[in-house]
């Protein structure tokens, strides 16, 4: 019977929990979900990503879960006609161009990638429609130089990236300087060795900010004629989520609310900075 050191994710309480021995066989095979359901630490519930060691590699407080992989080759479609490898990813996409992407995923921007590593085009394009499966929509395309240069016209609507330079960004919303948020989750991506905890924490963050703003976007729906602070909107989140969220994190999640799910956000009363450049 093993036991590991827990800590909450909601409210920092720790204790030390037994996991059954017929459970902790299967982390020899990778990595190892458990679900902390209320009462077993404190009142919240969450799940628990373990290693083949033991260690706690993520913890994730949200209601839905995410299917674990279960080899470096993922299989990114039912069929297993098409593949991506992580390594590569990792090796030829540069963190900032990630970054990138993902913004203009959020902000349901169409995505064109330039890159002459042919090779990469069809792992490129299979990563992404993994990472954002169940979640976001993906319009994404990765070609050569040349065949851009050939067919610009065809890409007016595109979000155009090359390496870690923006070749085009319609209405200039991509800013290197406010994707704080973005290279976070990118950073937690990279820093993650195991291919599978990786993958795991990169679906789970985006998963995060879909489902926040969807809740975030019915809020405003339902609740017209109120006046909007942050605090209610931080304070229905956390009674939905049981999850902590602070003000910078917000202004992200109330982006994708304008831009993804195009909501007309209402006037936040009451705070300076909440999306002070929307």
């Amino acid at each position: 019977m093993a036991k590991i050191d827990v800590r909450c994710p909601t409210c920092s309480e720790w204790k030390n929990i037994e996991i059954p021995d017929d459970v902790t066989k299967n982390s020899k095979k990778g990595l190892l979900t458990i679900n902390i359901t209320s009462g077993m630490i404190c009142e919240h519930s969450f799940i628990v990503y373990l290693d083949k060691n033991l260690v706690v590699r993520d913890c994730f407080v949200a209601d839905f879960k995410i299917e674990v992989p279960d080899e470096s080759i993922i299989q990114a479609d039912k069929n297993g006609a098409d593949t991506f490898k992580l390594d590569l990813i990792k090796l030829n996409m540069p963190k900032l161009l990630i970054a990138y992407i993902l913004k203009s995923i959020f902000f349901k921007k169409k995505v064109l990638i330039i890159s002459d590593q042919e090779f990469l085009s069809d792992h490129i394009s299979n990563f992404f429609n993994y990472v954002i499966k169940n979640s976001f929509k993906v319009d994404l395309i990765v070609i050569t130089n040349k065949e851009y240069k050939k067919n610009k016209k065809e890409y007016k609507e595109h979000s155009i990236f090359m390496g870690r330079d923006i070749v085009r960004d319609k209405n200039g919303l991509i800013n290197p300087k406010k994707l704080e948020i973005e290279k976070n989750i990118v950073d937690k991506f990279f820093a993650e060795n195991d291919v599978k905890a990786a993958l795991i924490i990169l679906r789970n963050e985006i998963n995060k900010a879909f489902e926040f703003s969807k809740i975030i976007n019915s809020y405003i729906k339902d609740s017209k004629g109120i006046v909007f602070t942050s605090k209610k909107i931080l304070n229905h989140l956390t009674e939905e989520c049981n999850e902590k969220i602070t003000i910078p994190y917000l202004n992200f999640l109330m982006e994708i609310v304008k831009y993804y799910f195009e909501a007309v956000l209402p006037k936040i009363d009451g705070t300076t900075n909440l999306l002070g450049s929307l």
